[in-house]
């Protein structure tokens, strides 16, 4: 007597786990993945309407949840009261693109932090003396980080990344014994009395910190390429490109960060895993 086996309808449903960052390429890969085992080789499909209806909304589940990232906040900002020209739609994709490059840093924020807190009543009363603007001293975040122990390829060491030649031209003893640009004290001193001396030469802060990356001879140069004096219009080497939107970014970071927290630490984003499930059973 034959025995009758009975016949197990399979559908299935998705279960939620937290993903990092589902880039849309890959949505249609992971979704296509857990479709692959509804075919007759693994589970049965009910019919091809089910399955498509199944297809469909594992797509739309997935491109909701894992694209919903927060938009960076376009707030008022200013560089020694030049303000970022935010209308400029170049200007905006830069700022973007350096607080999306910070993104994957954002846990760094609190150390960071107190390192400032501990760097910035040693450097402001020196800032003060050469009359060189507050907002300056987020300049040696973006060389150093705050390390006072920074050096970098090209040689440039200390908070302020002083190149020796600099160095020893604004008086400070670099040698294989002593090296002054990791006195905090001296170095920032020497750096106050280069950047006055930058803007008695450029007259525009921003350009003073663009020149500070790059050197005053090629700013030189840009002043007398443009009739402007925006470092915003200029036509810069990449890293003074986006130079001053580091040093901006270390100023609202540490200056307001609330109303940046929803951009660094965008909500989990959500994928799904089909799991089968029995549904009914037939007698065949």
């Amino acid at each position: 007597m034959a025995v009758v086996r009975p016949a197990v309808t399979v559908a299935a449903k998705f279960t939620a786990h937290t993903i990092p960052n589902l880039k849309p390429s890959e949505i249609s890969g992971v979704i296509q993945s857990g479709l692959n085992r509804l075919t007759p080789s693994g589970l049965m499909r009910s019919d091809a309407t089910r399955s498509d209806m199944t297809r469909t909304n594992a797509k739309s589940a997935l491109l909701s949840s894992s694209l919903a990232a927060p938009d960076l906040p376009l707030l008022d900002v200013d560089f020694c009261g030049e303000c970022l020209p935010l209308d400029q739609i170049d200007v905006v994709d830069c700022w973007k693109h350096v607080f999306t490059l910070f993104r994957s840093h954002a846990s760094d924020l609190g150390n960071i932090r107190q390192r400032a807190d501990a760097f910035f009543p040693i450097i402001d009363p020196i800032l003060e003396k050469y009359d060189i603007p507050d907002d300056f001293r987020y300049v040696p975040l973006a060389e150093s980080a705050l390390r006072p122990k920074a050096i970098s390829r090209a040689g440039a060491a200390g908070y302020w990344q002083l190149m020796p030649a600099t160095a020893r031209s604004l008086g400070l003893r670099v040698s294989g014994r002593t090296d002054e640009r990791f006195n905090v004290q001296k170095a920032t001193d020497a750096a106050c009395r280069y950047l006055r001396k930058l803007y008695d030469q450029l007259g525009s802060w921003s350009l003073v910190a663009a020149a500070y990356n790059a050197g005053p001879g090629l700013m030189k140069n840009q002043l007398k390429r443009y009739e402007h004096r925006d470092y915003y219009r200029m036509s810069l080497p990449r890293e003074t490109k986006y130079y001053l939107y580091r040093v901006l970014l270390y100023k609202e970071l540490l200056s307001r960060p609330n109303d940046y927290s929803s951009f660094l630490a965008p909500a989990p984003q959500t994928a799904y895993r089909f799991q089968p499930i029995a549904l009914t059973q037939q007698p065949g």
